[in-house]
């Protein structure tokens, strides 16, 4: 793609007398606390709709770290995944950390895609994050689908239909409120666009046509695989981490996925108290003495169930409130994610167990990083519009999953608010829907883990299966959601030697952790050399930085 002509526009966002012309693009030192020091802001100026320039211009926020090595080989795009997680975070406060893993030879950049972050315009559907975060309190798209424990019970059909039909009305009017608040802004916001963006900005960066390198986790692996097939002339070294399947994202309504991506979360949820046992109680507050994995978990289910049908007060959280069926399942899917977590989670459910939900409700509050419909605004415009389903058809489904792969299913539906795309009010200029399957100019690496609870192997499987010789997967023997859940020296090889000259690792490698989600079953620092040391404390604080955890 060569460049659009430069052409001075007004922006209309936050300054109407600020104009500012396609192409620009403008840096200067950061200055936020939690900055690296020689990190850089900056900003570039794109087409709002690269199909019709007349509309405007979006300003893309950016951060920098720049190559720290000799024999500078470009840039590399960094993305968290989300949708709606901010990613010029990764250049500023993580750059340093990002850059052991990729190669001191690139620059790290990191970019807030459409809608999210301080990239303008902003998803800006409510007046503020406190009226979007008032418009859902004790909802079900907040506190999550009180599931009881037979779920061959009608009446449990009924009153999980009962939430649905509250959940499509929800959904409804939040997108009403956004046709009204922003209108034709909002088509602007998906995928498609995302790539194009960074498309754009490598050319602006590095020249017209330069390879484009890029690493994505999550849904950052949706970007990915939409940035290779929409530019496989371009494809420089790209790494997806974590992976979704584009397709099915971009083709199927959200509420038939999980039968599909959550094969691993209940594997998962099984090693966390397969570790919580082994760990013992003075490692894991859930174990007991002379205890296994199984009683821990007929304990923690037991418990769950007791909710559903008597939730629990919370008097003392910063929010006081309740802890149901349905928040301690989204608060055990939360940390299912994230195995370094286990212990602090292990340590805030047994409180909740023994009376005291404090802890949990606290971290379900914090844990909300959305700020208005950020992520809807990208997982609608991608999504191939459906028949709207009826909630017997979505409640069927999920029961469905619920009963033959997951038990957290319909939490899913909660922590990644994807669904209600049916009443979605605008048409974006621009659907990607494949070809999936291009020849690439050079072959992207695929990472996947075991257990990974939201992600699945399956899912990197897949991706690899359909691009053919334009790929290789590499396999993270782990639990947790990406490569960077547990440290692993292996995957940090092969990605620096993926990076650095295109070194594919063997067909079928799988990659052991060097890391334990309990302290004292892991790898103490005096058995490690001192670079793979400071291996694994860049991955602990990119991954803190993805994370927040």
């Amino acid at each position: 793609m060569g460049m659009l002509p430069a052409k001075e526009i007004n922006l209309n966002l936050a300054n109407a007398n600020t104009k500012h012309w396609v192409g620009e693009l403008k840096w200067w030192p950061c200055t936020d606390q939690h900055t690296a020091p020689g990190a850089e802001c900056g900003y570039a100026i794109v087409p709002l709709d690269y199909f019709n320039t007349s509309v405007g211009v979006a300003k893309i926020a950016l951060g920098r770290y720049k190559a720290t090595g000799p024999n500078r080989k470009g840039s590399v795009f960094l993305n968290p995944g989300g949708p709606g997680g901010p990613g010029k975070r990764l250049a500023t406060a993580a750059g340093p950390s990002f850059q052991r893993l990729v190669g001191e030879e690139y620059d790290m950049i990191g970019f807030d895609p459409r809608g999210i972050g301080e990239t303008e315009p902003q998803t800006r559907c409510f007046s503020s994050p406190e009226a979007h975060a008032a418009f859902i309190q004790s909802t079900v798209i907040e506190r999550g689908y009180d599931v009881g424990p037979n779920l061959t019970d009608p009446l449990n059909r009924s009153h999980l239909i009962e939430l649905q039909r509250d959940a499509d009305a929800l959904w409804r009017t939040q997108f009403e409120i956004c046709a009204h608040t922003m209108g034709d802004q909002l088509k602007y916001m998906g995928t498609s666009t995302v790539a194009r963006d960074i498309a754009f900005i490598t050319s602006l960066l590095e020249g017209d046509d330069a390879p484009i390198n890029f690493y994505g986790l999550s849904y950052g692996t949706v970007i990915g695989q939409y940035l290779v097939n929409m530019f496989p002339d371009r494809v420089g070294r790209v790494v997806i981490d974590g992976v979704v399947d584009a397709i099915a994202w971009a083709t199927e309504p959200s509420y038939k996925w999980e039968r599909y991506w959550q094969v691993s979360t209940d594997t998962a949820y099984e090693m966390f108290f397969a570790d919580c046992a082994k760990a013992g109680p003075a490692q894991c507050a859930l174990a007991k003495d002379n205890e296994g994995a199984a009683d821990i978990l007929s304990r923690v289910e037991n418990f769950l169930t007791k909710l559903y049908y008597s939730p629990l007060a919370v008097p003392k959280a910063t929010t006081p409130g309740i802890l149901t069926n349905g928040r301690a399942r989204l608060f055990l899917l939360g940390a299912l994610e994230s195995p370094t977590s286990w212990p602090g989670a292990a340590k805030a459910f047994a409180r909740a167990m023994a009376g005291d939900g404090t802890a949990v409700l606290n971290t379900l509050q914090s844990g909300q990083f959305l700020r208005d419909l950020e992520r809807s605004a990208v997982s609608c415009n991608d999504n191939k519009p459906f028949p709207a389903p009826t909630p017997e058809e979505v409640i069927d489904e999920q029961l469905y999953a619920l009963e033959h792969v997951s038990r957290f299913a319909l939490a899913v539906v909660v922590s990644e608010p994807d669904a209600g795309c049916q009443f979605w009010p605008v048409t974006p200029p621009e659907r990607f829907l494949g070809p999936w399957n291009s020849t690439l100019r050079n072959p992207v690496l695929i990472i996947s883990n075991t257990a990974d609870p939201a992600t699945p192997l399956a899912n990197g499987k897949l991706v690899d299966e359909t691009l053919g010789n334009s790929s290789r997967l590499l396999v993270q023997d782990s639990p947790g959601h990406c490569s960077l859940a547990l440290p692993s020296i292996c995957t940090v090889k092969a990605l620096r030697a993926f990076f650095a000259n295109g070194l594919l690792p063997a067909e079928g490698t799988i990659c052991g952790v060097d890391a334990s989600p309990f302290p004292q079953t892991g790898v103490t620092a005096a058995t490690l050399s001192a670079a793979d040391a400071v291996i694994l404390e860049s991955v602990r604080h990119a991954a803190q930085v993805v994370f927040g955890k």
